[in-house]
This record gives structure tokens, sequence and C-alpha cells, in this order.
């Protein structure tokens, strides 16, 4: 191992120990108008690929001297099928561009196992792959992928995020790809706006504390304004039976909701849990975030009444062809964000499975 991954394995060790770290404000990320009128050239980068990824695979035209190796390190260990999906995905749209590739996989639970991703990161630098995946949510995260950014030999691809970090500067990870939580919870907000009176009462139920929490909780309630009267919020671990728990404290401190908002799938699903315990299912509305093939059969059934649905795919779509463009040596812009629609129990049949087609259209090819 060389004398580099030595040292950054040492740093990422001392990270890895104590409490979680507290996400950095809002204001420390760029957000997508700010960032292109300060980056315009972006732009047609991003036109390109985004091209690309809603076209049918083009294969590749190069010779690949050797296969490329890329590592990946996702927090895939809960209800979401957010995580699965993309990796089944990026690898079908790899294949489907004719590149050769080893691609070594490793996983975790969200907001917890810090030291296992320490770990893992590790393993996969000794490797030495020319691409590696990973994700931002805590400040040691942030300072993991600082210390992961000193290796020149790989370039880091961070999903799920899709603000950069200003204090960055001009040194970026090479490609961050996901979709925007603060346009999602806009979106939502917007929906249950319009859906509720003015002063209709309600509460958050946040992930565990870190960035996607702060954009997806906060930038749901700055969005709703005055509008709406929060009654309350609190913080879950992101897994489902944290959602429960803290589901049933909100319900007996706080009977009289008109809705809660659910920052991610789990706490969605814990939420309805509780609802269900308690005989509420129907009686406060709930959101789905995500739209994966479980939050969309409880719209189904009626128990969730909102679902927020991402292109899932095109997340891991936009890493395969930014990969075959970096390969090609075309510019690639710095950032992909994929679009989202939201559903109710309005929204017919034929509709819903359109855009699971849609929002599947690589990861149900490539089989689950």
């Amino acid at each position: 191992m060389s004398r580099l991954l030595s040292t950054v394995f040492a740093c990422l060790l001392s990270l890895s120990s104590g409490g979680l770290a507290s996400a950095a404000s809002l204001n420390d990320y760029w957000q997508h108008p700010e960032f292109y009128q300060a980056n315009p050239e972006q732009l047609l980068w991003l036109d390109q690929l985004s091209a690309a990824v809603r076209a049918n695979p083009v294969p590749v035209e190069y010779e690949q001297s050797r296969p490329i190796r890329i590592g990946l390190v996702y927090p895939s260990h809960q209800s979401s099928s957010y995580w699965t999906n993309n990796e089944k995905a990026f690898r079908k749209r790899l294949q489907q561009l004719g590149m050769r590739y080893e691609l070594r996989a490793r996983y975790t639970t969200p907001s917890t196992e810090l030291g296992e991703q320490v770990a893992q990161i590790h393993e996969l630098l000794q490797w030495q792959p020319d691409y590696l995946v990973y994700t931002l949510d805590s400040v040691r995260q942030k300072m993991i992928i600082e210390r992961m950014m000193l290796n020149q030999n790989t370039k880091l691809i961070l999903q799920n995020i899709t603000t950069p970090l200003k204090a960055w500067g001009d040194q970026q990870p090479f490609f961050y790809s996901g979709f925007d939580h603060v346009e999602g919870a806009r979106r939502l907000a917007e929906y249950l706006s319009q859906r509720f009176p003015e002063q209709a009462r309600y509460a958050v139920l946040f992930r565990g504390k870190g960035m996607i929490s702060q954009m997806r909780g906060t930038g749901f309630i700055q969005s709703v304004s005055d509008r709406h009267e929060l009654v309350a919020s609190y913080y879950t671990d992101s897994s489902r039976d944290s959602g429960k728990n803290v589901a049933q404290r909100l319900l007996s401190e706080h009977p009289e909701l008109d809705y809660i908002y659910a920052c991610s799938t789990d706490v969605a699903l814990g939420t309805l849990d509780a609802l269900e315990q308690e005989g509420q299912l129907g009686e406060i509305v709930l959101n789905g975030w995500g739209g994966g093939a479980e939050e969309l059969e409880q719209l189904r059934q009626h128990k969730l009444q909102v679902v927020l649905m991402r292109m899932n795919d095109d997340s891991a779509i936009a890493m395969a062809e930014a990969i075959k463009r970096d390969q090609a040596g075309q510019p690639v812009p710095l950032v992909y964000s994929g679009n989202f629609v939201v559903l109710d129990e309005e929204t017919g049949e034929h509709n819903i499975q359109r855009y699971e087609r849609l929002a599947r259209r690589a990861s149900q090819e490539a089989g689950d």
C-alpha cells in the first residue's frame, strides 16, 4: 500500500469514532441557480450529458486497454430501494455502452456504521480503482471525502447529492449525481400548501441529523413558510423502527395534526406502522419520499396520500454516461440532477405504471 493510502486511511480511522457530527448549513452548498450563474460553461456540458441520459445507449467507439475499475460504497441496508436500483441501473447502462469494467460494491446502513464505511473505503482504495462512488450526508463524511480527494489516481463520484460544497472551491469531486433534495421538498410543499388551507397543522419527521435531513426537512419548512403551522419536529435514526417509535411519540403529544411530512421512505413506512397501530390510518395525511415500489404500493392502498417520485435510474445512467465521456476525453459537468413527479390518490393506475417504467427503465431490465 502506498504512503498516500496509508496516510489517508490513518486520517479516516481517526474520524470514525465519536458521536455523529452535525451537517453543514444549507448556505454552505451551491444551489443550482447560483451555481450556474457563477459557472455558465457548465450548462452546455450538462445539456450534452442530459441528452445522453434521455437517449438510448450508444456503445463506445474507442478501444479500452483494460477494464475500468469502479468501487462503490452505498448505504443500501434500508427499506428504500433507491440504492439497490441505482446499482442495478448503473451496471446495466455500463453494459449497454459496451464498456469493459470491474465493479466492487460494499454496503452499510445509512447514518450509522461510519467505521465500517472507512474500512470499506480503505479496502477499495488498495485496489486502486479509477472511480469510487460514495455519498455525502454528514460533516464526518465530508472530512472522509476531503482525504479521499488527496488520491489523484481515483476520481470520486458523489451519489445522492447535487449541491456542490462551496468550501471546496475549485477542488471538487469528479461528479455529483442524484436528485435535488431542496427541489423535492419544494415540490411537496407546493402540493400540500394547495391541498390544505392556511394554518393547517403539521409535523416534520427528519431522517438522522445530516445534510439530507436539512435539505429535505428545513427546505420544506422554509417553503411552506407561515402558510401552515409547524407543531413539532423530531429526528429519527433514519430507520423504519425509529420512524415508528418517534411517530408514536408525536401522535401521543400532538394528536391534532392535518399532515405529517416524512423526510425518507423508511421514516414514512415507520410512521405508517404507528398510524395503523394507533388506528389513525387515513386521518392524517402522510407523504412518501422517493417513490420506490413499497411507497407506491402504500399509495395504491391509500395509506400514503402523496408520493414524491424520483426518476430513479436517471442518476445512475448519468454516472455511466459521465464515465463514458471522461474516458473519451470529453468534458463532464460537475452536477447532474434528475427529475421528480408528484403522485397522489387521484393519480390513475395507468399513470402510476407509466412513471414506474420510466423511473426504473434500466434497473427493471437488469432484473430484480
